[in-house]
């Protein structure tokens, strides 16, 4: 299965399809950053919110506001803005308890 290895926070790899083992994970190593593709505006809905968690795992803390009112108004030009919201919390209610 592909996912978004800064999301999960380990680099890509066939851990389940291979057997590859699961790499020792350091508490204090820098998080994987998203590659610059995932933070091109999707044309699906259903890939806005990887588009929103990549755009937030770079901001600073004393950015995240901004962050979201420019993703809320970027998005919105897109797709309708009930479903932008409806994205936004979902990913919101993840990313600010990583904080």
């Amino acid at each position: 299965m592909c996912v978004h290895p800064f999301r999960v926070g380990m680099p890509p790899g066939e851990y389940a399809s291979a057997g590859t083992p699961l790499p020792r994970l350091d508490a204090e190593a820098a998080p994987l950053s998203p590659p610059p593709e995932a933070f091109v505006m999707p044309d699906a809905l259903d890939d806005l919110g990887a588009w929103m968690v990549a755009h937030l795992r770079v901001a600073g803390q004393d950015e995240m506001f901004s962050v979201v009112t420019r993703l809320e108004r970027q998005a919105g030009e897109r797709f309708a803005s009930g479903e932008v919201v409806v994205v936004l919390r979902r990913v919101l209610s993840v990313e600010l308890a990583r904080s």
